[in-house]
Protein backbone atom coordinates (compact mmCIF):
# COMPACT_ATOMS: atom_id res chain seq x y z
CA UNK A 1 0.00 0.00 0.00
CA UNK A 2 1.71 3.31 -1.14
CA UNK A 3 0.26 6.56 -0.17
CA UNK A 4 1.29 10.11 -1.28
CA UNK A 5 1.03 13.48 1.13
CA UNK A 6 1.60 16.30 -0.73
CA UNK A 7 2.79 18.87 1.82
CA UNK A 8 5.12 18.80 4.56
CA UNK A 9 3.65 21.47 6.84
CA UNK A 10 2.63 19.99 10.35
CA UNK A 11 -0.60 18.39 8.51
CA UNK A 12 1.61 16.59 6.29
CA UNK A 13 3.94 15.40 8.42
CA UNK A 14 1.74 14.25 11.31
CA UNK A 15 -0.49 12.31 8.97
CA UNK A 16 2.56 11.06 7.38
CA UNK A 17 4.16 9.90 10.67
CA UNK A 18 0.31 8.66 11.79
CA UNK A 19 0.14 6.30 8.41
CA UNK A 20 3.73 5.00 8.09
CA UNK A 21 3.44 2.36 10.23
CA UNK A 22 0.74 1.01 7.58
CA UNK A 23 1.90 1.97 4.48
CA UNK A 24 4.49 3.41 1.93
CA UNK A 25 4.13 6.89 2.96
CA UNK A 26 5.88 9.52 0.70
CA UNK A 27 5.30 13.55 1.34
CA UNK A 28 6.20 16.07 -1.64
CA UNK A 29 6.96 19.62 -0.47
CA UNK A 30 8.40 21.97 -3.20
CA UNK A 31 9.59 24.62 -0.61
CA UNK A 32 10.29 24.85 3.45
CA UNK A 33 9.40 21.60 5.03
CA UNK A 34 7.30 22.90 8.51
CA UNK A 35 5.25 25.10 6.32
CA UNK A 36 4.49 28.34 8.20
CA UNK A 37 6.01 26.83 11.09
CA UNK A 38 9.13 26.75 9.22
CA UNK A 39 12.27 28.90 10.53
CA UNK A 40 14.90 31.47 9.73
CA UNK A 41 18.81 30.74 11.09
CA UNK A 42 21.63 32.54 11.75
CA UNK A 43 23.43 30.82 14.50
CA UNK A 44 20.23 30.70 15.99
CA UNK A 45 16.89 29.38 14.93
CA UNK A 46 13.76 31.56 14.60
CA UNK A 47 10.39 31.08 13.32
CA UNK A 48 9.75 33.30 9.96
CA UNK A 49 6.39 34.11 11.63
CA UNK A 50 5.05 34.04 15.15
CA UNK A 51 4.68 31.28 17.26
CA UNK A 52 3.17 30.08 20.44
CA UNK A 53 0.45 27.39 21.76
CA UNK A 54 -1.64 26.84 24.46
CA UNK A 55 -2.61 24.57 27.18
CA UNK A 56 -5.52 23.29 25.44
CA UNK A 57 -3.81 22.16 22.52
CA UNK A 58 -3.39 18.34 23.41
CA UNK A 59 -2.55 17.10 20.03
CA UNK A 60 0.30 19.62 19.65
CA UNK A 61 1.69 18.78 23.56
CA UNK A 62 1.02 15.61 22.75
CA UNK A 63 3.38 15.22 19.77
CA UNK A 64 5.77 17.05 21.88
CA UNK A 65 5.80 14.62 24.25
CA UNK A 66 6.19 12.07 21.66
CA UNK A 67 8.80 13.05 20.25
CA UNK A 68 10.89 13.70 23.50
CA UNK A 69 10.74 17.68 23.53
CA UNK A 70 8.47 17.84 26.38
CA UNK A 71 11.30 19.19 28.59
CA UNK A 72 12.06 22.32 26.01
CA UNK A 73 8.89 23.50 26.82
CA UNK A 74 8.05 26.92 28.70
CA UNK A 75 5.11 28.45 29.94
CA UNK A 76 4.77 31.95 30.50
CA UNK A 77 1.88 35.12 31.30
CA UNK A 78 2.49 37.00 28.19
CA UNK A 79 1.52 40.51 27.91
CA UNK A 80 -0.13 43.10 25.78
CA UNK A 81 -1.35 46.08 24.85
CA UNK A 82 -2.86 48.48 21.94
CA UNK A 83 -1.17 51.18 20.53
CA UNK A 84 -3.46 54.28 19.39
CA UNK A 85 -1.79 57.38 17.83
CA UNK A 86 2.18 56.26 18.53
CA UNK A 87 1.86 56.00 22.11
CA UNK A 88 0.87 52.19 24.03
CA UNK A 89 -0.86 51.01 26.35
CA UNK A 90 -0.72 48.07 28.56
CA UNK A 91 -3.89 46.10 29.05
CA UNK A 92 -3.52 43.11 31.06
CA UNK A 93 -4.82 43.75 34.97
CA UNK A 94 -8.16 45.12 35.46
CA UNK A 95 -6.14 48.51 36.67
CA UNK A 96 -4.51 48.91 33.12
CA UNK A 97 -7.89 48.24 31.91
CA UNK A 98 -9.38 50.97 33.64
CA UNK A 99 -7.01 53.27 32.81
CA UNK A 100 -7.19 52.72 29.07
CA UNK A 101 -8.10 56.43 28.18
CA UNK A 102 -9.56 55.22 24.61
CA UNK A 103 -12.69 53.47 25.75
CA UNK A 104 -15.74 54.43 28.20
CA UNK A 105 -16.15 52.87 31.00
CA UNK A 106 -20.04 51.73 29.98
CA UNK A 107 -18.36 50.71 27.03
CA UNK A 108 -15.15 48.74 29.02
CA UNK A 109 -18.00 47.00 30.99
CA UNK A 110 -19.86 46.47 28.12
CA UNK A 111 -16.63 44.35 26.23
CA UNK A 112 -16.64 42.59 29.36
CA UNK A 113 -20.02 41.33 29.71
CA UNK A 114 -19.85 40.25 25.85
CA UNK A 115 -16.43 38.13 26.66
CA UNK A 116 -18.27 36.02 29.54
CA UNK A 117 -21.66 35.44 27.33
CA UNK A 118 -19.28 34.72 24.54
CA UNK A 119 -18.15 31.34 26.49
CA UNK A 120 -21.73 29.42 26.50
CA UNK A 121 -23.10 30.80 22.84
CA UNK A 122 -23.85 28.84 20.04
CA UNK A 123 -21.59 30.61 17.49
CA UNK A 124 -22.91 28.92 14.70
CA UNK A 125 -26.20 30.90 14.83
CA UNK A 126 -23.83 34.06 13.36
CA UNK A 127 -22.64 32.09 10.59
CA UNK A 128 -24.39 34.03 7.89
CA UNK A 129 -23.94 37.65 9.72
CA UNK A 130 -21.07 39.62 9.31
CA UNK A 131 -18.81 41.21 11.46
CA UNK A 132 -18.98 44.38 11.49
CA UNK A 133 -22.89 44.21 11.61
CA UNK A 134 -22.80 42.13 14.57
CA UNK A 135 -20.82 44.31 16.58
CA UNK A 136 -22.35 47.10 15.58
CA UNK A 137 -25.82 45.84 16.73
CA UNK A 138 -24.41 44.14 20.07
CA UNK A 139 -21.79 46.41 21.13
CA UNK A 140 -22.70 49.62 19.19
CA UNK A 141 -20.73 52.30 16.78
CA UNK A 142 -18.20 53.51 19.47
CA UNK A 143 -16.75 49.81 20.01
CA UNK A 144 -17.10 48.90 16.81
CA UNK A 145 -15.18 51.81 15.14
CA UNK A 146 -12.70 52.35 18.51
CA UNK A 147 -11.65 49.02 19.34
CA UNK A 148 -12.66 46.51 16.94
CA UNK A 149 -11.88 47.87 13.84
CA UNK A 150 -8.54 48.54 13.55
CA UNK A 151 -8.17 44.73 15.01
CA UNK A 152 -10.34 43.65 12.13
CA UNK A 153 -8.09 45.42 9.90
CA UNK A 154 -4.75 44.35 11.17
CA UNK A 155 -6.50 40.16 11.05
CA UNK A 156 -7.92 40.25 7.79
CA UNK A 157 -6.84 43.58 5.96
CA UNK A 158 -8.72 44.85 2.74
CA UNK A 159 -10.74 41.61 3.67
CA UNK A 160 -12.20 42.49 6.93
CA UNK A 161 -15.55 43.35 5.89
CA UNK A 162 -16.24 39.58 4.60
CA UNK A 163 -15.72 37.99 7.78
CA UNK A 164 -18.37 35.85 9.86
CA UNK A 165 -19.49 36.99 13.02
CA UNK A 166 -19.29 33.28 14.27
CA UNK A 167 -15.78 33.77 13.70
CA UNK A 168 -15.20 36.62 16.54
CA UNK A 169 -17.96 34.67 18.61
CA UNK A 170 -16.26 31.56 18.92
CA UNK A 171 -12.32 32.96 18.91
CA UNK A 172 -13.50 35.41 21.88
CA UNK A 173 -15.10 31.96 22.98
CA UNK A 174 -11.79 29.96 23.55
CA UNK A 175 -9.75 32.94 24.51
CA UNK A 176 -11.16 34.04 27.32
CA UNK A 177 -9.83 31.79 29.90
CA UNK A 178 -7.09 34.76 30.84
CA UNK A 179 -5.73 34.91 34.36
CA UNK A 180 -5.45 37.92 35.96
CA UNK A 181 -2.15 39.25 34.89
CA UNK A 182 -2.15 38.25 30.91
CA UNK A 183 -2.63 35.05 29.08
CA UNK A 184 -0.59 31.96 29.63
CA UNK A 185 1.10 31.08 26.57
CA UNK A 186 3.84 28.35 25.77
CA UNK A 187 7.39 28.08 23.57
CA UNK A 188 9.69 25.29 22.93
CA UNK A 189 12.47 27.34 24.30
CA UNK A 190 15.35 27.14 21.17
CA UNK A 191 12.68 27.23 18.57
CA UNK A 192 9.37 24.70 16.78
CA UNK A 193 12.48 23.72 14.47
CA UNK A 194 13.44 21.19 16.77
CA UNK A 195 9.71 19.60 16.30
CA UNK A 196 9.60 20.14 12.61
CA UNK A 197 13.20 18.44 12.66
CA UNK A 198 12.18 15.48 14.61
CA UNK A 199 9.36 14.77 12.47
CA UNK A 200 10.92 14.85 9.34
CA UNK A 201 13.61 12.96 10.67
CA UNK A 202 10.77 10.14 10.79
CA UNK A 203 9.40 10.49 7.33
CA UNK A 204 10.24 10.32 3.48
CA UNK A 205 10.34 13.58 1.99
CA UNK A 206 11.06 14.52 -1.70
CA UNK A 207 11.45 18.17 -2.28
CA UNK A 208 10.16 18.96 -5.41
CA UNK A 209 6.57 19.98 -6.79
CA UNK A 210 3.90 17.54 -7.15
CA UNK A 211 2.12 16.51 -10.10
CA UNK A 212 -1.27 15.12 -8.85
CA UNK A 213 -2.86 12.78 -11.62
CA UNK A 214 -6.05 10.59 -11.66
CA UNK A 215 -5.70 7.84 -13.60
CA UNK A 216 -7.32 4.42 -12.52
CA UNK A 217 -6.09 4.91 -9.05
CA UNK A 218 -3.44 7.93 -8.31
CA UNK A 219 -0.50 8.89 -9.86
CA UNK A 220 2.26 11.69 -8.38
CA UNK A 221 5.23 12.79 -11.15
CA UNK A 222 4.71 9.82 -12.41
CA UNK A 223 4.79 6.68 -9.82
CA UNK A 224 1.62 5.60 -8.72
CA UNK A 225 -0.15 5.40 -5.42
CA UNK A 226 -3.16 4.12 -3.58
CA UNK A 227 -4.53 7.35 -2.39
CA UNK A 228 -3.48 10.97 -1.98
CA UNK A 229 -3.30 13.47 0.96
CA UNK A 230 -3.55 16.86 0.08
CA UNK A 231 -2.40 19.49 3.00
CA UNK A 232 -1.41 22.03 0.73
CA UNK A 233 -3.49 25.49 0.09
CA UNK A 234 -6.49 24.55 -1.65
CA UNK A 235 -5.55 27.54 -4.69
CA UNK A 236 -2.93 25.31 -5.45
CA UNK A 237 -5.02 21.90 -6.29
CA UNK A 238 -5.44 21.62 -9.94
CA UNK A 239 -8.83 22.87 -10.47
CA UNK A 240 -10.30 19.92 -12.41
CA UNK A 241 -9.37 17.85 -9.03
CA UNK A 242 -10.84 20.25 -6.78
CA UNK A 243 -14.30 20.30 -8.72
CA UNK A 244 -14.67 16.47 -9.10
CA UNK A 245 -13.73 16.50 -4.92
CA UNK A 246 -16.40 18.45 -4.49
CA UNK A 247 -14.39 21.31 -2.57
CA UNK A 248 -15.79 24.27 -2.39
CA UNK A 249 -14.10 28.22 -3.29
CA UNK A 250 -12.54 28.85 -0.12
CA UNK A 251 -10.90 32.43 -0.50
CA UNK A 252 -7.70 32.79 1.39
CA UNK A 253 -4.85 35.47 2.43
CA UNK A 254 -1.65 36.28 2.49
CA UNK A 255 0.75 37.15 5.86
CA UNK A 256 3.41 39.45 5.34
CA UNK A 257 6.06 39.49 8.16
CA UNK A 258 9.14 41.29 9.28
CA UNK A 259 11.64 39.87 11.46
CA UNK A 260 13.84 42.54 13.27
CA UNK A 261 17.13 41.49 15.31
CA UNK A 262 17.84 44.73 17.27
CA UNK A 263 19.84 46.55 20.34
CA UNK A 264 16.68 47.83 21.80
CA UNK A 265 12.99 46.57 22.58
CA UNK A 266 10.24 48.90 21.67
CA UNK A 267 8.26 48.26 24.61
CA UNK A 268 9.40 47.35 28.79
CA UNK A 269 7.85 43.97 29.21
CA UNK A 270 5.12 43.61 26.37
CA UNK A 271 4.69 40.49 24.58
CA UNK A 272 2.05 41.81 21.77
CA UNK A 273 1.03 44.75 21.18
CA UNK A 274 -1.77 45.74 18.58
CA UNK A 275 -1.21 48.49 16.37
CA UNK A 276 -3.60 50.85 14.54
CA UNK A 277 -2.76 53.06 11.69
CA UNK A 278 0.62 51.26 10.56
CA UNK A 279 1.95 49.01 7.97
CA UNK A 280 1.64 46.02 10.35
CA UNK A 281 -1.26 45.16 12.78
CA UNK A 282 0.94 43.88 15.69
CA UNK A 283 4.30 44.19 16.95
CA UNK A 284 5.02 40.88 18.75
CA UNK A 285 8.19 40.67 20.83
CA UNK A 286 9.65 37.75 21.10
CA UNK A 287 12.34 38.46 23.50
CA UNK A 288 9.57 39.49 25.74
CA UNK A 289 8.58 35.91 25.80
CA UNK A 290 11.97 33.93 25.74
CA UNK A 291 15.04 35.02 27.52
CA UNK A 292 16.69 37.79 25.31
CA UNK A 293 20.15 35.36 26.47
CA UNK A 294 18.96 32.49 23.81
CA UNK A 295 19.85 35.47 20.96
CA UNK A 296 21.85 38.14 22.39
CA UNK A 297 19.95 40.48 20.88
CA UNK A 298 16.26 41.65 20.40
CA UNK A 299 14.03 39.76 17.86
CA UNK A 300 10.39 41.38 16.87
CA UNK A 301 7.99 40.99 14.66
CA UNK A 302 5.96 43.57 12.71
CA UNK A 303 2.61 41.67 11.65
CA UNK A 304 0.43 42.19 8.94
CA UNK A 305 -2.10 40.19 6.52
CA UNK A 306 -3.20 41.26 3.14
CA UNK A 307 -4.89 39.39 0.07
CA UNK A 308 -2.71 37.30 -3.02
CA UNK A 309 -3.16 39.97 -5.10
CA UNK A 310 -3.17 43.15 -2.85
CA UNK A 311 0.06 45.21 -2.59
CA UNK A 312 1.46 44.73 0.07
CA UNK A 313 1.97 41.08 -0.84
CA UNK A 314 3.08 41.91 -3.83
CA UNK A 315 5.42 44.95 -3.00
CA UNK A 316 9.20 44.38 -3.14
CA UNK A 317 11.20 43.73 -0.13
CA UNK A 318 13.25 46.51 0.00
CA UNK A 319 10.35 48.59 -0.38
CA UNK A 320 8.14 46.79 2.84
CA UNK A 321 11.50 47.17 4.55
CA UNK A 322 11.40 50.34 4.53
CA UNK A 323 8.18 50.81 5.15
CA UNK A 324 8.39 48.84 8.30
CA UNK A 325 11.17 50.66 9.51
CA UNK A 326 9.27 53.97 9.02
CA UNK A 327 6.07 53.29 11.06
CA UNK A 328 8.11 51.07 14.31
CA UNK A 329 10.34 53.93 14.63
CA UNK A 330 6.99 56.01 15.83
CA UNK A 331 7.13 53.47 18.99
CA UNK A 332 10.93 54.45 19.24
CA UNK A 333 12.94 51.79 17.57
CA UNK A 334 15.29 53.89 15.71
CA UNK A 335 16.87 52.93 12.71
CA UNK A 336 20.50 53.11 14.31
CA UNK A 337 19.16 50.12 17.21
CA UNK A 338 18.19 47.93 13.87
CA UNK A 339 20.84 45.12 13.61
CA UNK A 340 19.05 43.61 10.43
CA UNK A 341 15.40 43.24 9.15
CA UNK A 342 14.34 40.29 7.28
CA UNK A 343 10.51 40.11 4.93
CA UNK A 344 9.25 36.84 4.93
CA UNK A 345 5.86 36.05 3.31
CA UNK A 346 3.55 33.42 2.93
CA UNK A 347 1.18 33.68 -0.28
CA UNK A 348 -1.99 31.07 1.09
CA UNK A 349 -1.41 31.43 5.18
CA UNK A 350 -4.72 30.69 5.77
CA UNK A 351 -8.53 31.17 4.82
CA UNK A 352 -10.72 33.83 5.42
CA UNK A 353 -13.48 32.96 7.68
CA UNK A 354 -16.47 34.95 5.59
CA UNK A 355 -19.79 34.48 5.87
CA UNK A 356 -21.40 31.18 5.23
CA UNK A 357 -17.61 29.37 6.32
CA UNK A 358 -18.93 26.79 8.28
CA UNK A 359 -20.42 25.50 5.06
CA UNK A 360 -16.97 25.25 3.43
CA UNK A 361 -14.80 23.56 6.21
CA UNK A 362 -13.47 20.41 4.29
CA UNK A 363 -13.94 16.73 5.38
CA UNK A 364 -11.38 14.54 5.35
CA UNK A 365 -12.87 12.28 2.77
CA UNK A 366 -13.74 14.08 -1.01
CA UNK A 367 -16.04 12.42 -3.59
CA UNK A 368 -12.64 11.31 -5.37
CA UNK A 369 -11.73 7.66 -3.92
CA UNK A 370 -8.71 7.46 -2.48
CA UNK A 371 -8.35 11.36 -2.13
CA UNK A 372 -8.34 13.54 0.96
CA UNK A 373 -7.84 16.72 2.14
CA UNK A 374 -6.29 17.76 5.62
CA UNK A 375 -5.22 21.46 6.52
CA UNK A 376 -5.85 24.93 6.60
CA UNK A 377 -9.87 24.37 5.74
CA UNK A 378 -10.20 21.49 8.44
CA UNK A 379 -12.31 21.57 11.08
CA UNK A 380 -9.57 21.09 14.23
CA UNK A 381 -8.25 24.91 12.13
CA UNK A 382 -11.33 26.85 12.98
CA UNK A 383 -11.97 29.38 14.71
CA UNK A 384 -8.26 30.26 14.32
CA UNK A 385 -5.47 28.43 12.42
CA UNK A 386 -2.34 26.94 13.99
CA UNK A 387 0.02 24.40 14.85
CA UNK A 388 -2.54 22.57 17.32
CA UNK A 389 -5.38 22.11 14.58
CA UNK A 390 -2.81 21.26 11.75
CA UNK A 391 -1.42 18.48 13.80
CA UNK A 392 -5.10 17.27 14.64
CA UNK A 393 -6.36 17.47 11.34
CA UNK A 394 -3.16 15.57 10.08
CA UNK A 395 -4.05 12.65 13.03
CA UNK A 396 -7.76 12.79 11.92
CA UNK A 397 -7.34 12.42 7.88
CA UNK A 398 -4.98 9.70 8.72
CA UNK A 399 -7.53 7.87 10.94
CA UNK A 400 -10.09 7.80 8.09
CA UNK A 401 -7.74 6.72 5.44
CA UNK A 402 -6.31 4.02 7.53
CA UNK A 403 -10.30 2.73 8.48
CA UNK A 404 -11.11 3.44 4.19
CA UNK A 405 -8.32 1.19 3.42
CA UNK A 406 -8.56 -1.69 6.05
CA UNK A 407 -5.21 -0.51 7.31
CA UNK A 408 -4.88 -2.16 10.94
Amino acid sequence: MKIAVVGAGLAGLSAAIALKEYANVVVFEKESVGGLASSYCRGYCIEKFYHHCFRGDAALLEMIRKLGLSSKLIWKVAKIGYAIGGKIYPLNTPFEILRYPHMSLADKARLAIFTIRSRKRDYTKADNVGVVDGIRNELGERLLNNFFMPLLKAKFGESYSEVSYAWLLARVSIRSNRKYSGEELGYLRHGFHQLVERMRERVEIRSKAAKIEKSAGWVVNGERFDAVVYTAPLPLLDEKIRRAAGIPDVKYQSSVCALIGAKESVTEDLYWTNVDSCIFGAIIEHTHFMPFEDYGEHLIYLASYSSPSGWLFNAGSNELKRLYLKDVARFGLKGKDVNWIEIFKARYSGPIYEKGYLNKITPYKTALKGFYIAGMTSKPNYPERSMNGSIKAGMEVAEVIKSDLGLV
